[in-house]
């Protein structure tokens, strides 16, 4: 996909990864539209390399429901959508507070499918998009202390092969991001030495299991890989044995699939209704 004068929409793109991405696809002439939660982050990143935002808490319900709707109005179309907000937690799955492992889940596993789910017909009817999802090395290791954040990277990732099948003879693109440890301040909040993982985090350095990745080189990649239609991004390399063995079930079953033709997609109309709305109107015999 040529990027110059694409539209592109990032979540959790005040900082970090999402605001690297957001650097280079502005770098390649598209058309940025950053969200997060901080308006002051966003205000002050869209400032330095002329962007549009909304703020957004995607851990709401409310605010996911019309969060493709926004951005549509915002930008006219959308050509490429990154699932790219995610948080993490920092302690045995025991002792993680419910509130927090049901924000985790919000956030890093049904946003991205509810997003997805609103930006596929959008995308389906213009016969073009691209779709990222932010994954991580945990989604194919587990690593103590990462329990939820594990499993919902492991959940994201199959998600977006699963679709990968369904969406096959569609134009749309999906490129899974797995990288290890990135050069962020979520690392940071992890590697501390009261953290309750620290006796693992000692014993995989002394592996050389934990190599950084620097975030504006994988924002680089990242950007490379849709203009490539490139299924992943995965550094570092020293990880490609695990994403191997983790993805050889699902290239088994593509295999198998070979020549079965599925049934074509049904139009759908992309009606950015909030899940309340479709209730009141399916009990008044409307349709969605």
């Amino acid at each position: 996909m040529e990027l110059h004068g694409k539209r592109v929409v990032i979540t959790g793109a005040s900082q970090g990864i999402g605001a690297a991405m957001a650097r280079e696809f502005r770098a390649h002439g598209a058309t940025v539209l950053l969200v997060a939660r901080s308006q002051d982050k966003l205000s002050d990143l869209g400032r330095q390399i002329g962007a549009e935002w909304l703020a957004a808490d995607l851990t709401s319900i409310t605010d996911v429901d019309a969060l493709v709707g926004r951005c549509v109005a915002a930008l006219g179309h959308i050509d490429v959508w990154v699932n790219n907000a995610g948080i993490e937690t920092d302690d045995a799955f025991v002792h993680t507070d419910r509130a927090a492992i049901r924000s985790l889940a919000r956030l890093n596993f049904e946003a991205p499918l509810m997003l997805t789910r609103d930006v596929l017909p959008h995308m389906i009817a213009r016969g073009s998009g691209h779709i990222v999802m932010t994954s991580s090395i945990a989604g194919v290791i587990p690593f103590p202390g990462l329990a939820a954040y594990s499993g919902s990277k492991a959940g994201l990732t199959n998600f977006t092969e699963t679709l990968r099948l369904e969406l096959k003879g569609t134009p749309i693109g999906l490129t899974v991001v797995a990288p290890g440890p990135v050069d962020t301040e979520m690392w940071d909040r992890l590697d501390t030495p009261t953290s309750w993982q620290q006796p693992a985090l000692r014993r995989f350095r002394r592996l050389l299991f934990l190599p950084k990745v620097d975030p504006t080189k994988l924002g680089a990649e990242v950007v490379n890989a849709v203009r490539a239609n490139k299924r992943f991004v995965r550094p570092k390399r020293r990880f490609g044995g695990y994403h191997a063995l983790n993805n050889l079930p699902r290239r088994m079953v593509e295999v198998a699939l070979t020549g079965v033709r599925m049934a074509p997609l049904r139009p759908t109309g992309a009606t950015f209704l909030s899940d309340t709305e479709r209730e009141r109107t399916t009990r008044s015999g409307g349709s969605v």
